[in-house]
């Protein structure tokens, strides 16, 4: 493949595998033009060169295109190997016509996030509707208007009291023969027409959103028959300004405009999410006439185009916490114009929408005894519900578990290891997400519950300790020291059987990484229970993608959770999602979702005197209770 072209007003570049390519100006970085190419790279630390996850592949034909590497650069890059030179896409600037590949440990967007999600039937209640009006003609006496024979079909409908607005009107008007029109197509939400079509009522549809941090789900509904038309996963394209919420604060924050820029990433990118999903299920966009959306505070705040600074500083509140509902043209959104998109509440500066809406899918049996539902990502929430009463906190468990910050981390996609094993207490086994109609199923690196579950054999066969620190160098033949950072290590898959060409390690690094998370989040659920007085657990429920994969007995034997018998532990999946259909198909929930967060009483943490001894007494890697009166 020869190089991109320059082109007027800019300078080629090509990214590999997918041979996109895009113009950017000279002195622009690569991980700029990736984004103008759409090619997904991670950065987990936000573009900022401190992480070395950008990391792209160059033929030395191509080095002088960019800028040289300083010393931090060259400190977090592998050595060169087979006539491959490698660079950080955040740190090199083009300075001339090139062409990059995207090795399989640096790809953000090229597999869709696992999300799983619960089928579940609920009574049909939705916000919008659509009515069959029977409009006289034109030359009936008395002769009146249109907009008065539209009103009369309305009461003859017995929709007597509903408004008909101005803007739905003159939309209407663009209809062809709109004025001669017996058969006209009312949708309706609360008294008030929302659009006006020629025709009889054609099928509504709706959509819920979940967007997180990390990834996005949208699900095509059918509001009539109470079910899913279609759905789709992607990664969230925020990622190239880092892959934590702090990250992308820090950016608007130093730039303001880049509120818009973000807000836009999201936008279309869910835009593009909905034509694809519309187009599989046969839907036209003017037929999607109702949204809810759930998510973290900051991907709330960024989506309705508010500057979500105040979460990042203290005391840490939203800039509202009730929920909202805009019109979907307001937000550039792909659907009717005038429908509405109701953002659920979020209770406090770090808990969301998506908790709200987890708990919203649970029934009568978890408001009795003492329950936890756990939902662990970049941001770990956390609510007790003791005899009924809702209390919350979130922990910084970071992008660990997203297999961020880990040496050989990567997203749960084929290829990532997701379970590691000793056999016959010697032997390192491991086991991979099989391929998606790829001939290669060698394995590219560890995912999220890879990772737990790496720590958890570890220690199980004795090689970590419970203090985190590895057994000496040689105790077993896959323990060695690393050879550029002499730090403690276990070989997992050797380089020729990696997809990479690279040994996949898990270090002493990636111990603490996963003992710092882990202790985050074991100190806001032990705080939750010494503040109502809690001792034992009745059950545990897991949601969201990382916590649908991972084992029970895992995160207990690693003490991620208060001990419990495994069978009390549940993954609920997609509980923040499917809290949102359950929105979406009868008006009612939201109403709930109000409620539910008005009396979620919020614990922050920063705010504890006693995080800190709980939270070094949670980065033991053990299954003990912690001793809340000793802690």
């Amino acid at each position: 493949m020869t190089k991109p072209e320059p082109k007027a007003g800019g300078i080629g570049v090509s990214f590999l595998p997918d041979s996109r390519q895009t113009q950017v100006a000279e002195g622009d970085h690569l991980l700029l033009a990736a984004l103008k190419a759409g090619v997904g790279i991670k950065s987990v630390c936000g573009g900022r060169g401190k992480c070395g996850s950008c990391l792209v592949e160059l033929e030395p034909a191509d080095a002088a295109a960019l800028s040289p590497a300083g010393d931090e650069e060259i400190a977090l890059l592998p050595p060169a190997r087979e006539g491959k030179y490698y660079r950080l896409a955040c740190m090199a600037k083009v300075r001339g016509a090139l062409r990059v590949a995207i090795p399989p440990e640096s790809q953000a967007l090229k597999s869709p996030p696992r999300k799983p999600y619960t089928v579940t039937r609920i009574a049909l209640a939705p916000a919008v509707k659509r009515v069959a009006l029977d409009v006289e003609g034109a030359y009936v006496e008395p002769l009146r208007p249109l907009a008065t024979r539209i009103t009369a079909a309305l009461a003859r409908a017995g929709q007597g009291k509903v408004e008909l607005p101005l803007a739905a009107l003159a939309e209407f008007s663009h209809e062809p023969d709109f004025d001669s029109s017996k058969d006209v197509s009312a949708t309706i939400q609360n008294r008030r027409v929302l659009q006006l079509s020629r025709g009889k009522p054609r099928t509504l549809y709706g959509l819920a959103l979940d967007i997180g941090t990390t990834s996005i789900v949208v699900f095509l509904c059918n509001l009539e028959r109470g079910d899913i038309a279609a759905v789709r996963t992607a990664s969230n394209p925020q990622a190239a300004y880092g892959e934590d919420v702090i990250s992308r604060m820090t950016h608007i924050y130093s730039d303001v405009a880049m509120l818009a820029t973000l807000q836009k990433l999201l936008v279309d990118e869910i835009n593009r999410m909905v034509a694809d999903a519309a187009q599989e299920a046969g839907v036209a966009l003017a037929d999607i006439a109702d949204a809810v959306v759930v998510g973290n505070p900051t991907m709330q705040h960024i989506l309705l185009g508010i500057n979500p600074a105040p979460l990042g500083r203290g005391p840490y509140l939203p800039v509202l916490c009730d929920g909202v509902e805009v019109e979907a043209a307001s937000m550039g959104l792909a659907m009717m114009p005038r429908a509405p998109v109701f953002v659920l509440p979020m209770p406090a500066g770090y808990i969301g929408g998506d908790t709200v809406s987890a708990v919203l899918t649970r029934g009568p049996e978890f408001y009795r005894g003492n329950n936890l539902l756990v939902d662990i990502g970049t941001n770990g929430e956390v609510v007790l519900a003791k005899d009924g009463v809702l209390t919350a906190t979130s922990c910084a468990t970071g992008p660990v578990y997203e297999g961020a910050h880990i040496a050989c981390g990567v997203r749960a996609a084929p290829g990532a290891i997701e379970r590691v094993w000793v056999e016959d207490g010697r032997n390192l086994r491991w086991a991979a997400i099989p391929p998606d109609g790829e001939r290669d199923k060698r394995p590219v690196g560890l995912c999220g519950s890879g990772v737990i579950s790496t720590v958890t054999a570890l220690a199980g066969a004795g090689l970590i300790g419970s203090d985190g620190a590895f057994a000496a160098a040689g105790s077993h033949p896959r323990i060695r020291a690393s050879a550029k950072t002499r730090q403690l290590e276990a070989l997992l898959v050797p380089g020729m059987g990696s997809r990479t060409g690279r040994d996949i390690v898990f270090t002493q690094q990636d111990v603490r990484a996963v003992q710092l998370g882990k202790a985050a989040l074991r100190a806001g659920i032990e705080i939750l229970l010494r503040e109502e007085g809690v001792t034992q657990l009745d059950h545990i429920y897991l949601a969201g993608t990382f916590g649908n994969h991972l084992e029970p007995r895992d995160i207990v034997a690693i003490g991620l959770v208060p001990p419990l018998p495994v069978e009390r532990i549940e993954s609920i999946g997609n509980a923040a999602g499917d809290g949102a259909r359950m929105a979406l198909f009868n008006r009612r929930e939201r109403r709930r979702a109000h409620k539910l967060a008005h009396s979620m009483r919020v614990v922050e943490l920063s705010n504890r005197a006693d995080f800190q001894d709980m939270f070094v007494a949670a980065t033991e890697l053990s299954d003990a209770t912690i001793d809340l009166e000793g802690a």
